[in-house]
Parts: structure tokens; C-alpha cells; sequence
């Protein structure tokens, strides 16, 4: 949506509309202006009067959840314009469609959001994958085709390799790219790594796992490096050594930005056989497709094949194409935005610029809670945080292991200091009682030698011989 301000020649007011809070967001003065849900259930007609004093005349809808269809249909009614939807992704089908994307569509879901959509001036998907989806659901249902732009890309960030990576650097690295969760394939990366073991592969996790935010190992062959932000992708690539971009996507994708991230750092993907992936790489080439069934043996045997030397050439093949360039593999935001102004143009009415939204100081505030650019970099902040306090932890255990094994030394070293002393005391009692033994018996010759001093000499020697003799 930002980008879409950024981008079009018509001023953009975005409502975030959710099921406990709302909030207005003048988008070009990055500007806040939060709302109280109750008070514009109560009192409606006050807002209404907002919109048209900020010219609104038309509401572009980019999802289908309930508090964004009220929101929409309200305005549009409300200000007497018309609306336009884009879909994003297949949640229009049913509500969980992301945690079982095989079960058919949710009947009653469905009629509500076909509704909504049938009622809209002109529905919008990124993707050929993702209007067919809801042709066959809503027949009849016209669907216009918009990919994604992407904006040019942004001044790179200087990126380094985490340390800990470093020290054990393998022969070739495969990035996946994002905040990865179940459904963009989190769930086989622990036993991918276990399908690598024996090869000199490693998947680097440029961002984070549903499962680990922060930055290490899991495993021998799976690295998460953290929280990143959008302008370091390509350079985080490169420091890593990334070779390919793997995208093991367990839900199909409506477009994938992340795909349109990775071709424009030059990397080739190996991704899911499925949804708009399938469908861009199949278009624009750029990489390679999973078998239909993949699971972590499917995707270590054809890493293990491109990165062995005999796949080389293919490697190279795909890289020189991403190096040609292709203009619609990764559509601009000029043009993405020229084709949204002609949906305005057509159905809008008196667009005009709106003047500077309210409360700034709380305005402020919540742009740190709403921007996911602002929150990333926090995210960057408390993650880096995060390690140095582990590692802090870390060095304080090992001390406290250190101090503990030295106290037990101590303690060990004490006994046998005791031990010692009562075997030297005991030992010194007994040389003292033989040492007084022997005194007394010294001191009872030393009497009997003063008595035969006193007899006559012959009697003396008389006595010596019997002595002897009785010995």
C-alpha cells in the first residue's frame, strides 16, 4: 500500500481496519491518526464528513476479511463512490486457508467475500495464479492481472556474515529469504538439514524461522542469521556466498515479493512447483521447479545435484539469464502504479491531495507500532540485543561451572588435607609412644647399670655371665 502511495498520482489515505482498533495513515505525510472503533459505530457521519473534506472518492480494498469489508462497503456507501479489491492471497476462499491450502472453499465464507467482490468495481490479483483461483470459484467474476512492483532498489547497507557462520563457512550456501513460517516452508528445513548431512551444503536463513528468531545454528547444515532489512538482501547474499534461493513454499504463493528480492540480487531459485511461483518461474526462467511432491530427500537431491560440478554449466546457464535482464521478471513500481491510476482514473471521483492528518504526537507513536519497516529495524535492535545477552549468559555459566569446579576441587582438596593431617597424627601418637617406650626403657638400664657399678667387680661379672648365658 505504501508503495502505492509512494508511486501514484493520486493522494492515498489508508485505513487500517481491524477487529479491535483503527487507524488512519496519511500515507505521503507518514502521518497516524488513531480511531475509536465504538465511537464510529455511534457516531458514523463525523467521519464521513473527514473523508469528503480530504476529497476520498474511491476505496481500494486490499483484503477480505470481515472488518475490512464493513470498513470499505461503509465508505463507499457513506461518500457515494465506488470500490475496488485487490486480493493478496486465497484467504477470499476460507478463512484458514493458509494452515489447509488443499480443502476446497469455505461455502458460507465464500458467498460472503464473493459478494463484497462481485459488488466491487473491479477486482485486481498479481498474479495469473491467483485469478484463476477466483474465476473458478465466483464464475463469472472478472479478474484484471497487476503484478507486484517493486520499487527501484534502495542505496545497499555494508552486510556481514555472522561470526559464529564464519568460523565454519561450507563450500556452498543456499539462501531462503523472509520471516519464515509453516507455510513458506519452516516445517522441512530440520529435516532438510538432516538430508544434507555428508554433503558441503548449508541453507542460510536470511531472517528468521517462526520456530528461531534469534541468530545461530540449528543443526550442521541450517543457519539462521536474523532480522534484516529490505536493502540488505542482496548484500547479505553475497557476503554469505548464497549460490541459489530456495523457496519450499508448503502454500501457494500469490505473487512473492521475496522471489522478486532474490532475482534482483542475481540469485536463482529452486522453488515450490505451485502457485505464482511455479507460474513467474515457468514465464521468465530464473530458476528451477520441485517435483510435484517434494519433501526435504526431493529438495537435498536437486541442491546437491546444481551444486555439484557436473551442474556447473546449468547453474551458469540460469545466472546469465538473471544477468540479461528481464523488465517483466521483476515488474517496476512505475508500472504496477501507471495501471492502478487507470483503475482510479475509470472509476474515482474528484481524487485530490488531503491536507495533514491530526494529533501528531500520537501519530508519531503508533508509526512505531504500524510501520513493519520501523518495526524490523527494532526487531534488528532486539535481536542483536538479544545475542549479546545470551552470550553475556553464556560466559557467566561457564565461570559459574568454572567457580563450581574449583569449589569442589577445594572441597576434594580439603578432605585429603584432613584425611592427611588425621593419618600424620595418628602416626605421630604411635612415634610418641614408641619414642616414650623407649625412654623408659632406656631410664630402666640406666638404674640397673648404676646398681652392678655399686658390686664388687667380681660380683658384677658373675652376674653379666649369667646374663648372657639366659639369653
Amino acid at each position: 500500500m505504501r508503495s502505492i502511495a509512494r508511486g501514484s498520482r493520486h493522494a492515498q489515505l489508508s485505513w487500517h481496519a481491524g477487529d479491535r482498533a483503527d487507524v488512519m495513515e496519511a500515507t505521503a505525510q507518514a502521518r497516524y491518526i488513531a480511531l475509536d472503533p465504538a465511537a464510529l459505530d455511534r457516531d458514523p457521519a463525523a467521519l464521513a464528513e473527514w473523508l469528503r473534506a480530504r476529497r476520498v472518492g474511491l476505496v481500494h480494498a486490499h483484503a477480505t476479511s470481515e472488518a475490512v469489508r464493513r470498513r470499505a462497503l461503509w465508505a463507499a456507501q457513506a461518500l457515494g463512490v465506488r470500490y475496488v479489491a485487490t486480493l493478496h492471497d486465497v484467504l477470499f476462499l476460507r478463512a484458514g486457508a493458509f494452515e489447509d491450502p488443499d480443502a476446497p472453499p469455505d461455502p458460507a465464507w465464500l458467498a460472503r467475500t464473493g459478494e463484497f467482490l462481485r459488488g466491487a468495481a473491479a477486482v485486481i490479483a498479481p498474479s495469473g495464479y491467483l485469478a484463476q483461483r477466483a474465476r473458478a470459484a465466483l464464475p463469472g467474476l472478472e479478474v484484471a492481472v497487476v503484478p507486484n512492483g517493486s520499487p527501484s532498489p534502495a542505496v545497499a547497507k555494508p552486510a556481514r556474515v555472522r561470526p559464529e557462520f564464519a568460523e565454519g563457512k561450507p563450500a556452498h550456501v543456499v539462501a531462503m529469504i523472509g520471516s519464515i513460517g509453516p507455510h513458506k516452508g519452516a516445517s522441512v528445513l530440520d529435516s532438510l538439514g538432516a538430508a544434507l548431512e555428508g554433503t558441503s551444503i548449508a541453507v542460510v536463513v536470511i531472517g528468521y524461522l517462526d520456530r528461531q528468531v534469534l541468530p545461530g545454528w540449528r543443526g550442521n547444515h541450517v543457519f539462521v542469521h536474523g532480522a534484516w532489512q529490505d536493502e540488505e538482501v542482496a548484500p547479505l547474499a553475497r557476503a554469505y556466498g548464497a549460490e541459489i534461493a530456495l523457496f519450499p513454499h508448503q502454500v501457494p504463493e500469490s505473487f512473492s515479493y521475496t522471489l522478486s528480492d532474490a532475482w534482483s540480487a542475481g540469485l536463482p531459485v529452486l522453488a515450490a512447483p505451485s502457485g505464482a511461483l511455479a507460474e513467474r518461474v515457468r514465464a521468465h526462467g530464473g530458476g528451477w521447479l520441485l517435483p510435484t511432491k517434494f519433501g526435504p530427500r526431493e529438495i537435498a537431491r536437486s541442491l546437491t545435484t546444481l551444486l555439484a560440478p557436473e551442474g556447473a554449466a546449468e547453474l551458469a546457464r540460469v545466472k546469465s539469464k538473471l544477468a540479461a535482464g528481464d523488465p517483466a521478471r521483476v515488474p517496476p513500481l512505475e508500472e504496477m502504479t501507471r495501471s492502478l491510476d487507470a483503475f482510479y482514473d475509470r472509476y474515482g471521483i474528484d481524487p485530490g491531495e488531503p491536507p495533514a492528518g491530526d494529533s501528531p504526537e500520537l501519530s508519531g507513536l503508533l508509526a512505531t507500532n504500524l510501520d513493519g519497516s520501523l518495526f524490523r529495524q527494532e526487531l534488528v535492535r532486539l535481536a542483536d540485543e538479544m545475542v549479546q545477552v545470551r552470550a553475556s549468559l553464556a560466559q557467566v555459566d561457564r565461570e559459574r561451572l568454572e567457580a563450581g569446579k574449583h569449589a569442589e576441587d577445594a572441597r576434594a582438596w580439603g578432605a585429603k588435607l584432613e584425611a592427611d593431617v588425621a593419618s600424620l597424627t595418628e602416626e605421630l601418637g604411635r612415634e610418641v609412644e614408641a619414642r616414650r617406650a623407649a625412654a623408659e626403657e632406656n631410664a630402666r638400664l640406666q638404674r640397673h647399670r648404676r646398681a652392678l657399678e655399686l658390686l664388687p667387680r667380681w660380683l658384677a661379672r658373675v652376674l653379666m655371665k649369667i646374663s648372657d648365658g639366659r639369653s
